[in-house]
């Protein structure tokens, strides 16, 4: 539109071209008629960032109408009017209740709606102001605004193109714009978007088809439903809910064909719901519904471990087959734990075990992670499942095998190595032909020799190049690319749940256990000083419950210390050295110190507590009891029971002492022999 700029009225050159002019006929005419009467005046030409600007008065007469002439006020809203930039922004952006957005009709017709509510807001102000200044009363503005907001649809018809949808009754028109003050843009927005009586309708049928779609276990087709519905509306078939007790009315629903009741229940919306409860195969709904999130693959070994259990495509001589555990490290694409055995439900305990002894026999830390299925850890997950105990983070994945990402390194074991060796037992439905079963008989094996085979294809895996750094091994990228943030083996969290459990007790500071001795210790540490004797005082010769894991070899590689649930310490080897002085090496004078220390820190106690006892007098003042019988023929001395005895405690150097007659005289045992 036409504008002021330095005192002047002046228009862009998008404004002439190309509704006037032409960009080339533009300039040549301004050429044409440069020095004339009826010169274009450039007042600024365009370029380096600027706008070209031409004066609108040096214009030819009706390009001037055309473009309007702000000077000239046709319509008094017009210098009000506004497109409403925070209506525009309302409008493309708002949600109906239907989860729609409005269509772009209905964004135009709100947005102008908004816009013009808005100038007679602004107008009706500078109305008040100007009645207030000159002491008019300020009553019956609403129908002012009224009548100027019928009158400028013509403006708004001819100069923007536009038209608004206000209503033409004061009463209803009062309404609008009392609401659009109270709400703001939302008041303008009809109350029938997706609020209509049909849309009701619509859902309660579809709530019925779908009822009788999906809990129905024969499992209908579309058309199936189709016929029962039409029997529904005729009478002829009896619809309850089963939950409310309510009796469907025939009257409430109308007729539908085959082919809307199949669209009904072929939309997206209706099979997420309807095929869950249909769907017998959990995984085959997931693929079909349940989106799969795309995670990058870990940079470091030891940041995640992903389990699960199989059974290698092999069979015994008596049909049944080998239960594999394994757990492979994501990072490194290295399995790091295997257990085998007859059932997966025994394996489970075994293969936790025998993870830990594995990393603690190669000097690593556990996994920070684990991601496992369902149903063989649900029950240990609020012991050495949770997480902070065994692993960091705790991952268990419910009848998703997507999940689980060892899945997907199955299949390349068993068609790149287990394929190639005798017994291999192909899918029955395998896609790929070469991956078929054969026309040869395919023969048994024995365990022993299932078992082998598939240890042997798991060295070999483990050998195998690296996906990303294929200069290495995958059991070198274990080695080499530990994660620096492990967290040490935490055995207290899990020894009473993982570890063998036995009874014995602590004696002169030595346990008894599995035919070996130990030692009060912590952190694999043999114990000394004021924290050996703080042991000693709760466990010594008690009876205490020792949780126990052995390491590969057999011999204990861990063993707590326990008096009913509470941890006291833990269980060291009692360390041992050569007798012979000059056979012993440095591993026998250290281990020497040690029990030296621990020896002499009991000792030393004992000696300190010794000194610490002080000696006492105890006189015993019990009253005598009279005798009620008397030994009759027993000879006695002559003091009388009753005679008072010398004070042995007074001073006696200047007293003679007097010799008391006896009257009788038994001679001490001693003399006797």
């Amino acid at each position: 539109m036409p504008h002021e700029w330095n005192n002047k009225i002046v228009v862009t050159k998008g404004e002439l071209v190309p509704n006037w002019f032409s960009s080339h006929n533009l300039r040549t005419t301004i050429d044409r008629l440069k020095g004339k009467y009826n010169e274009i005046i450039v007042l600024q030409r365009g370029g380096n960032g600027r706008i070209a600007l031409y004066d609108f008065d040096s214009l030819p007469t009706q390009i001037q109408h055309g473009l309007g002439d702000p000077r000239k006020v046709k319509h008094v809203l017009e210098q009000y009017y506004r497109t409403d930039n925070e209506a525009v922004a309302f409008f493309t952006k708002h949600r109906l209740s239907t989860g729609n957005y409005l269509t772009a009709d209905y964004q135009d017709k709100y947005i102008i709606n908004a816009s013009v509510l808005k100038a007679l807001i602004a107008l009706r102000a500078a109305i008040e102001k100007e009645r207030k200044k000159k002491g008019i009363n300020t009553t019956g503005i609403t129908a002012v605004l009224c009548e100027h907001a019928i009158t400028f649809q013509k403006t708004l018809q001819v100069r923007f193109k536009d038209e608004h949808t206000l209503p033409e009754s004061l009463k209803r028109f009062k309404e609008v714009l009392k609401a659009f003050e109270k709400n703001g843009y939302k008041s303008l927005i009809s109350g029938k978007h997706g609020n209509d009586n049909s849309r009701k309708v619509y859902e309660n049928t579809i709530a019925l088809l779908e009822s009788m779609f999906a809990k129905d276990t024969t499992k209908p087709t579309a058309t199936e439903v189709h016929r029962r519905y039409d029997a529904f509306l005729a009478g002829h078939l009896e619809i309850i809910n089963n939950e409310s007790g309510e009796v469907y009315s025939p009257v409430d629903f109308k007729e539908l064909s085959v082919a809307t009741v199949t669209k009904y229940l072929s939309d997206w919306i209706s099979q997420i719901a309807t095929h869950a409860n249909r769907s017998g195969d959990n995984q085959k709904y997931m693929q079909s519904f349940k989106p799969h999130h795309s995670l990058d693959k870990p940079k470091f070994a030891g940041s995640i471990i992903s389990i699960d259990d199989r059974q290698p495509p092999f069979k015994t001589h008596n049909g049944k087959r080998i239960w594999f555990y394994n757990g492979i490290d994501l990072g490194s694409e290295a399995f790091t734990c295997w257990v085998y055995g007859n059932t997966k439900e025994d394996l489970i305990l075994k293969f936790y075990r025998q993870m830990i002894r594995n990393y603690a026999e190669w000097g690593f830390c556990l996994p920070n992670e684990l991601e496992a299925e369902m149903s063989l850890n649900s029950s240990f997950v609020n012991t050495f499942l949770r997480e902070g105990a065994m692993f960091q983070d705790v991952r268990i994945e419910a009848n998703n095998a997507r999940g689980k990402r060892i899945e997907a390194y199955y299949k390349p074991l068993r068609y790149q190595l287990e394929k190639k060796r005798e017994g291999w037992l192909a899918r029955p439905f395998a896609l790929s032909e070469s991956n078929q079963s054969g026309s040869h008989e395919v023969p048994t094996l024995h365990p022993d020799d299932i078992i082998e085979g598939c240890l042997i294809d798991l060295e070999t895996w483990n050998n195998m190049p690296h996906s990303v750094h294929t200069h290495l091994t995958r059991w070198e990228v274990f080695e080499q690319m530990q994660h620096p943030d492990l967290k040490p083996i935490n055995y207290n969290a899990f020894m009473p749940y993982l570890g063998y459990k036995t009874k014995t007790s602590c004696n002169v500071g030595i346990i008894r256990l599995q035919g070996g001795e130990y030692l009060l210790g912590e952190n694999g540490e043999v114990c000394a000083g004021e924290n050996l004797i703080n042991l000693m005082s709760r466990v010594e010769g008690k009876d205490i419950d020792v949780y126990w894991l052995d390491d590969n070899a057999g011999n204990i590689l861990k063993a707590l210390v326990y008096i009913g649930d509470l941890l006291i310490c833990e269980a060291v080897s009692k360390p041992t050295y050569n007798r012979a002085k000059i056979e012993q090496g440095p591993n026998d004078i250290a281990n020497r110190e040690i029990m030296s220390k621990y020896v002499m820190t009991i000792e030393a106690f004992g000696k300190r507590r010794k000194r610490e006892i002080e000696a006492v007098t105890q006189i015993d003042n019990t009253p005598q009891r009279p005798k009620s019988f008397v030994m009759p023929g027993l000879k006695r001395n002559s003091i009388q029971e009753g005679t008072p005895l010398p004070d042995l405690l007074q001073d006696t150097t200047n007293v003679d002492f007097v010799n008391v007659p006896q009257n009788g005289f038994v001679r001490p045992l001693n003399d006797t022999f």
